[in-house]
């Protein structure tokens, strides 16, 4: 995620649903005064039609409607595996306990009572954001101790030292949350070293907890294969898939995985990929960038992957970046859109310039906050001296 714009704190959105046009203004009128951003749908189908296009931090959400009840509508979103966790409030003038307690058992956070003083809903609904913002940070901090633990990681801690190239990476995971991204360098001697960049599909530990999995296959074939003296690039990754695609554990788990050989001696970059996104490739002599594309599929898609090896000429200044969908997704009406070209065109100005990655992380990097980060962001970028 890019955002290139000054971005304050996310505003929290929440979808309210009433049939009683009267109650609907004045409840969104006073959320929009506690400065929440408001949807309001007239029926429960409105309000399903909605979310297919854009997902709120909360439901508020009356019960007595016409078609389709509060109840109705609750079933349809737990039905939804992208909108069942969103969190869920009831608004109802009815307060008969064996109705709430069916509510309640359908995992809503609460029932609120439509005769409660408008000022104390708003009070309350901001209570439930602030505590379910309390709950993120501890889920975030748990699963960071539980990692340093375990003593696993998806990113390493330091660049490798090479030979006539400089190697930078920069990693955010979504919200703080150690994601499905991740990113290694396997250092075979003086003259070969491998880099290797993934993105579980997926967001938070669940991805999160399949890297390892994948690091585990990537790392063995990579030593596997050089023990063998065999540095083919697309051999290794197919290896690799084939693995996956038997692993029982990782069946219908795909990732994506831009794998390069930095060769020392020869100056060249061997690269694969697995429906990963192109490299961005400047060349200091001309001044241009190019893209190199890979046409290999998905890890763990199919058995054969279809990979094939590029290979890139390194002169001195040149530069070779590559990156996560994270990096281009961008916040656009309330959803994401994916913009390759844009983000190429936000770097390009500084490839050209002696701390391109330096530029690049103060200038873009820099403004990437939970506020507009729509993914796990990654790159790794390439400089030969």
């Amino acid at each position: 995620m890019i955002p290139f714009t000054d971005s304050p704190q996310k505003v929290k959105k929440i979808l309210f649903v009433e049939d009683n046009l009267f109650f609907r203004k004045v409840v969104s009128a006073s959320l929009a005064k506690a400065s929440y951003d408001v949807f309001t749908a007239a029926s429960a189908s409105e309000a399903l039609r909605i979310l297919k296009e854009d997902e709120p931090d909360l439901i508020l959400s009356d019960y007595d409607m016409p078609e389709m009840n509060g109840f109705g509508f609750r079933q349809e979103v737990l039905r939804h595996s992208n909108l069942k966790d969103i969190p869920f409030v009831f608004l109802t003038s009815f307060t008969d306990s064996t109705l709430v307690l069916e509510g309640l058992n359908m995992n809503a956070i609460d029932f609120i009572n439509k005769e409660t003083p408008i000022p104390v809903i708003v009070s309350k609904l901001s209570n439930i954001i602030r505590s379910l913002e309390t709950e993120h940070l501890r889920s975030v901090k748990e699963l960071r101790i539980a990692a340093e633990a375990i003593n696993v990681k998806s990113v390493p801690a330091l660049s490798p030292q090479l030979n006539g190239f400089r190697i930078f990476f920069w990693h955010k995971g979504f919200r703080g949350y150690p994601g499905g991204d991740f990113i290694d360098f396997v250092k075979v001697n003086d003259r070969y070293c491998f880099a290797l960049l993934g993105d579980i599909m997926g967001k938070k530990w669940k991805a999160w907890f399949f890297t390892f999995g994948f690091l585990s296959y990537i790392r063995a074939a990579i030593r596997f294969c050089v023990l063998d003296d065999d540095f083919s690039l697309s051999n290794i990754v197919h290896k690799i898939n084939k693995l996956i695609c038997l692993d029982e554990s990782l069946q219908n788990i795909l990732s994506s995985l831009s794998l390069l050989l930095i060769d020392c001696e020869k100056n060249t970059i061997k690269y694969t990929g697995a429906g990963d996104l192109p490299l961005v490739n400047y060349k200091e002599e001309g001044g241009t960038t190019s893209t190199v594309i890979s046409q290999g599929l998905l890890l763990g898609l199919l058995e054969d992957g279809f990979y094939d090896e590029q290979t890139v000429t390194m002169q001195s200044g040149d530069k070779l970046a590559i990156f996560t969908d994270g990096m281009i997704d961008i916040p656009s009406n309330g959803t994401k859109k994916s913009d390759y070209p844009f983000f190429v065109s936000k770097i390009r100005p500084f490839l050209s310039e002696k701390e391109s990655f330096n530029l690049i992380r103060s200038n873009i990097l820099a403004q990437i906050n939970d506020g507009n980060q729509m993914d796990d962001a990654s790159i790794i970028f390439i400089e030969k001296l």
